[in-house]
């Protein structure tokens, strides 16, 4: 989870355990990518460089540290969303500037494959709260800005970002170079679509269909189902 600015510093003990506390959590988002489900706790604690018992001070289960995961993952979203939405690039544009961080700077893909979804408790929600409204933030200024067709939704950056940013096996660099490269793909789509929506309509229109709803994510994201997720 990324520290909060606006927070006083942290004593030396404090700050130390924070830092590998999300050391744990780098490690763990990897190994889960590389392993899946059968993925243990010693292999997360050789990649973090700390003790198996260090761990389990932290963290009771595996899937204790499935959910921190989960939580942590939507709670470093929604600060970059808000950085991008506060630092209002026109330019570039809003949801660009975020899609790029989040490849450039985030600790893993959102999805890992650990076998276990986010499970339907307060603090899973109110970060998918906190997130949505950041996200909405985000879409509503390149939408005003005619950047992003209206039809965008938060529920689409949510699919954009699992698809952009896909566990690959290559150096983090090289990865990176790809996921930025299939992003300019998606941003060009995106510009032409929301171009197309303001012209005349032509044979040859690139108009967007409507997007998935936030529940419909949620749904996707996690074991709560709706009836309206992709596939029914």
């Amino acid at each position: 989870m990324p520290p909060d600015p606006t927070s006083p510093p942290l004593a030396g003990r404090k700050r130390e355990a924070l830092a590998n506390d999300r050391n744990v959590l780098v490690a763990a988002r990897e190994v889960f990518s590389l392993h899946g489900p059968e993925a243990t706790i010693a292999q997360v604690a050789e990649r973090a460089g700390v003790g198996v018992a260090t761990i389990y001070r932290r963290y009771s289960t595996k899937n204790a540290l499935v959910r921190a995961l989960h939580v942590a993952a939507i709670d470093e979203l929604a600060q970059i969303a808000r950085e991008c939405a506060q630092a209002r690039a026109t330019e570039v544009g809003a949801v660009e500037t975020f899609l790029r961080r989040h490849i450039l700077e985030s600790f893993g893909p959102l999805i890992i494959s650990s076998g276990e979804h986010p499970p339907a408790t307060s603090e899973v929600d109110a970060a998918s709260a906190a997130l949505h409204g950041a996200l909405e933030e985000l879409v509503a200024i390149d939408r005003e800005a005619g950047l992003v067709p209206a039809t965008l939704t938060p529920a689409d950056l949510m699919l954009l970002i699992t698809h952009l940013r896909p566990p690959l096996p290559l150096p983090r660099e090289q990865a990176d170079a790809l996921h930025l490269r299939y992003l300019g793909v998606v941003l060009a789509g995106l510009a032409q679509a929301a171009a197309s929506a303001s012209a005349p309509a032509t044979a040859a229109s690139h108009d967007l269909p409507p997007g998935p709803a936030w529940e419909d994510w949620l749904a996707m994201w996690s074991s709560r189902g709706t009836g309206t997720t992709a596939g029914d």
